[in-house]
């Protein structure tokens, strides 16, 4: 029993141990994990958390946003802000300091800090921005490097919307710096530079102030609007660029440039409102602009046009206009020199505007030195096609000398010189798929983009006819030397074909043949199907030719004779013939009525 008592005794001892050792264990834990939550509620305090975000969806750059602490602060609990000294983010204010921030209109009696966060605080109560962005640019001029360890930086792609930043410094009053480094500007702007107080943890959003403007274009057809068309020559086409007023309000530029630029393809002649008003429709809500509005220049060189819009910073700014459409809308006519492959005939158009506060902009025009972003380039594309007549005997033989009247949607010929391709052994060109051609030869990386990486193509250069205003009375169209005659910038309609001259000891076909063209548009491949029906009958363009072929057959005509010619001697034989015949006839007559007597 005495054994059993002490061996009890030893174990409760041994328990106790343990216990003290694992409670001693336990407050260490527990010790080390206060220290850190408390070191991490220090962190959190001294390294506050916020979110930068896009304001402008149509902002697709990348851009860097750097954060400056102009003024230290503390914070109570009620989030107020004491102890307000200058922060880490500027250079160390000295008696030049001063004298530079008293001569920015507003700030003239800051002597110190104290008079300068009254300035502030008194335009805060007023909702001065204008002073407060005075502010911002003078500051902005006064921070350390980018390189300064205070500084924190942070970096949105191109895709990007939102980012959420640890800022270096503490709380206190930043000034953020917006940069662009996207290069090219396509679709971008910064932002003027931001002022904020980070008087919290976490949870604050800091929103741009960027503005970026569209712009879009269409092709007016039957009161639709689409990116494509199909079109004869000589067809007026009426084009249509448009936007919206951005809002401009309190994004600290001085002035705002906003500028169209359209550039036609060579296939095409701008003609404006009209034949006699070269200058387009140009309306900005409900108010239709005038000459004095803006600047309109046509350069034929270049075959584009340019809209300048003047003091366009008025309508941004302006609620009665904020938000409002822009339009601009001309006409052009399809000419002879129209392309009728599948790259059809574009028409490109982008907008230019500016995209700095923080830069002096003196025109309505960008000048050089000018800050500027541009859209995306729109385009639009016109699409034409051609039909090849081919005059030929019965053995397939090319004949020359015939001539055909043309007849259907449109009306007046061209004769023009254009260069086809010719399927070749010898040939050094390639067909792509978007119709074109090129004398680089494909490669495993780009034999995706070619119609055939085997077929080869040589040019030729050959008249032909654009079909334009056709005067169905007296206009008559003949084959070429290779018994061909090309009919280029058709669109889709019905057209006869008619022979009114056959070549020479040939005889005329009278037989009206009919062309029925249609169109449609591919979007997935973004390329016009067309389709064709000669005399009724589905007709496909064949492998290594650009247009459907019509042949047209011409048979010979009847041999007739000749005086002293090989036909005389034909009647002569005949006539021998008959009297060789005669004579037998008499003869036997006369000795059946002999036996008969």
């Amino acid at each position: 029993m005495n054994y059993e008592i002490k061996k009890r005794k030893i174990i409760n001892e041994r328990n106790n141990k343990m216990m003290k050792l694992m409670k001693k264990t336990i407050s260490a834990i527990v010790a080390t994990v206060m220290v850190m939550m408390i070191g991490t509620m220090a962190l959190a305090a001294e390294n506050p958390k916020v979110t930068i975000k896009k304001s402008d969806s149509n902002d697709k750059s990348a851009h860097s946003y750097e954060f400056y602490q102009i003024f230290s602060v503390k914070v109570d609990d009620n989030d107020d802000l004491y102890d307000i000294e200058w922060g880490e983010g500027v250079t160390e204010p000295d008696a030049a300091f001063y004298t530079a921030l008293k001569a920015v209109d507003g700030f003239d009696s800051c002597d110190d800090l104290n008079a300068l966060l009254e300035v502030l605080e008194e335009a805060n109560t007023n909702n001065d921005t204008e002073l407060v962005d005075r502010f911002a640019t003078f500051i902005a001029g006064k921070t350390v490097a980018s390189s300064d360890p205070s500084v924190t930086t942070a970096e949105l792609g191109a895709s990007d919307t939102q980012k959420d930043v640890t800022l270096a410094s503490g709380f206190g009053y930043y000034l953020v710096k917006d940069e662009i480094t996207s290069s090219p500007v396509v679709d971008g702007a910064e932002s003027k530079f931001m002022l904020m107080v980070v008087n919290q943890a976490t949870n604050l959003t800091i929103n741009t102030k960027e503005v970026v403007p569209s712009l879009d274009k269409n092709i007016v057809v039957e009161g639709n609007e689409q990116k494509y068309n199909e079109a004869s020559v000589g067809d007026e086409i009426t084009f249509k660029l448009s936007s919206t007023v951005p809002d401009l309000t309190d994004k600290g530029y001085n002035k705002y440039c906003f500028v169209m630029n359209d550039t036609l393809s060579e296939g095409f002649d701008y003609i404006g409102t009209s034949a006699t008003d070269n200058k387009p429709v140009i309306t900005v809500g409900s108010k239709t602009l005038t000459a004095g509005d803006y600047d309109f220049t046509f350069d034929s060189a270049t075959n584009s046009i340019e809209i300048v819009f003047k003091d366009f910073l008025d309508y941004g700014t302006d609620t009665d206009y904020i938000g409002e459409d822009i339009t601009v809308t001309y006409k052009a006519k399809l000419n002879e020199k129209a392309v009728t492959t599948d790259a059809g005939n574009p028409n490109t158009a982008g907008l230019t505007y500016s995209n700095d506060p923080s830069h002096t902009y003196t025109s309505d025009k960008p000048g050089n030195g000018d800050v500027t972003g541009k859209s995306p380039d729109i385009q639009t594309v016109t699409y034409t096609t051609g039909a090849k007549v081919k005059k030929i005997d019965k053995d397939g033989n090319p004949l020359v000398g015939a001539e055909f009247h043309v007849e259907g949607t449109q009306s007046k010929q061209v004769i023009v010189t254009k260069t086809e391709y010719e399927v070749s052994a010898t040939g050094t060109f390639y067909k792509l798929k978007d119709g074109t051609y090129t004398d680089t030869a494909p490669t495993a990386q780009t034999q995706n983009k070619y119609d055939s990486t085997d077929t080869k193509y040589v040019p030729v250069e050959r008249d032909s006819v654009i079909v334009e205003n056709i005067d169905a009375t007296d206009t008559t169209i003949e084959v070429d030397d290779n018994g061909e005659l090309v009919l280029t910038g058709l669109g889709a309609g019905t057209y006869t074909i008619k022979e009114t001259k056959a070549p020479d000891g040939y005889t005329l076909d009278k037989t009206p043949h009919s062309l029925e063209i249609t169109f449609a548009y591919d979007s997935t491949n973004k390329k016009p199907v067309w389709t064709y029906k000669i005399d009724g009958t589905d007709t496909t363009v064949a492998q290594g030719d650009q247009y459907v072929v019509l042949e047209v057959v011409n048979k010979k005509t009847s041999s007739l004779p000749e005086t002293g010619g090989i036909g005389t001697v034909g009647f002569y034989a005949a006539g021998a013939a008959l009297l060789a015949a005669g004579a037998a006839l008499v003869v036997i007559k006369k000795k059946t009525g002999s036996d008969n007597a």
